[in-house]
């Protein structure tokens, strides 16, 4: 199999090995974490079985996002200030992110993990019914429930 993974002006890459059933970043407890990135917009591109992510952005007419990302949907576009966290199945995972960085990246800022402990933006955010993307049929599909669909602007996030 052969496919173009560039991104545009894609300046840092890594690539994040689930060997089995794992959680990124890891749970404060009871509580779940979440990187955002100030100075990146993330281009994850499953290589390697299933990882699904959740995103929440309390600045989204919709919040709460979960997708159910394969290698045949593409590379899932984080922009800045999206709260996200993947997760992968028992049997792992392994994705490729080509990051677009500004200038003002720094590594020892960007991965700091935020807890739903003390954020109650990001507590009501993930309890509003989530968006939620998938591969069925050859195509990706958006499923919301108990909802009607607008036209209104709903995410900042692109496949």
């Amino acid at each position: 199999t052969f496919f173009d993974a560039g991104v545009k002006g894609s300046n840092g890459s890594d690539v994040v090995i689930h060997h089995g059933a794992a959680t990124s970043p890891p749970n404060d407890d009871e509580f779940d974490q979440y990187y955002v990135h100030h100075h990146q917009i993330d281009h994850n591109l499953v290589l390697e079985g299933i990882r699904t992510f959740t995103l929440l952005n309390p600045e989204w007419d919709e919040p709460h996002h979960v997708i159910y990302l394969n290698q045949k949907m593409g590379a899932l576009q984080i922009p800045i200030g999206t709260y996200h966290q993947s997760v992968s199945g028992t049997e792992g995972s392994m994705v490729l992110n080509q990051a677009v960085r500004d200038r003002d990246f720094d590594p020892n800022k960007e991965f700091i993990p935020v807890s739903l402990r003390d954020r109650a933006d990001l507590r009501k955010a993930k309890a509003a019914t989530p968006v939620v993307w998938l591969w069925d049929d050859g195509r990706i599909k958006r499923l919301k429930f108990g909802c009607l669909y607008s036209d209104k602007k709903k995410s900042g996030f692109n496949f």
